[in-house]
């Protein structure tokens, strides 16, 4: 073998341990990479189970349930005291709800001042109604007796009452009946007993371009027309009717 070729080949063996190195080194920092990505995901899998101890801990629509946040099936999961089963157990915002329901009112006048803020409710579900719009479409209903409400047209908005958590909102009156919906009204119903000790049909629905939905909720009277559809869209889920003889 010649000098020139002995000298080649010893080259091309100093090279060989460079080219290696440079081959290690970009194959760590490949892995840190890595480790700094599945650290990221971490991060967010953990924010996504936060632990909680009351709802207020919880933000983006999620409750407190059972020390983590996550979606509610209760009211009581919630900040705002209203869980929307039917939007996948979302926590409804305060500032998009209007409150009804007072214990021990004296006085009328105070009924007339109310706001519907969650510190100084609307006595009636009624008095919500006109002072819906502006960013509230959710009227929440405390235990209690309240009387019929009528909805004639305007946006859609929700009322939901207790729905089995610590009491029942009555919606009945003797000769009025619960509630009636028309003029193309979209409405609905949570958690409510409508028309228990009416002597009418406890609910109407009537006209062309109006829906009614009624979830976890009881419809009474004392007729053989417990509740009234002329025209309108009448839904009913998980809804009991019961009719009187």
């Amino acid at each position: 073998m010649s000098p020139r070729n002995s000298l080649g080949s010893i080259l091309v063996l100093l090279l060989l341990p460079a080219c290696v190195a440079e081959t290690s080194t970009s194959l760590d920092e490949g892995t840190e990479a890595i480790d700094e990505e599945i650290e990221f995901i971490d991060e967010d899998v953990s924010a996504l189970a936060r632990r909680c101890e009351v709802a207020s801990d919880c933000a983006g629509g999620l409750g407190c349930v059972a020390g983590v946040c996550s979606a509610c099936n209760r009211h009581a999961h919630c900040a705002s005291d209203v869980c929307d089963l039917y939007q996948g157990g979302r926590c409804i915002p305060e500032k998009e709800v209007l409150y009804v329901g007072r214990d021990n009112i004296s006085h009328y006048e105070e009924c007339e001042r109310a706001t519907g803020v969650r510190s100084d409710p609307f006595c009636q579900i009624r008095d919500a109604i006109p002072a819906l719009g502006e960013g509230k479409k959710v009227i929440r209903v405390a235990p209690g007796f309240y009387m019929p409400f009528h909805v004639n047209g305007g946006e859609p908005f929700a009322v939901h009452g207790p729905a089995g958590e610590g009491g029942i909102a009555h919606v009945t009156e003797e000769d009025v009946g619960g509630m009636s919906v028309r003029g193309g009204a979209h409405v609905v119903l949570d958690g409510l007993e409508i028309g228990r000790y009416s002597y009418r049909s406890g609910l109407r629905c009537e006209g062309p371009g109006t829906r009614l939905i009624v979830r976890r909720s009881q419809i009474f009277t004392d007729t053989r027309a417990p509740l009234h559809s002329n025209g309108c869209d009448l839904w009913l889920e998980n809804t009991e009717v019961i009719t009187r003889e």
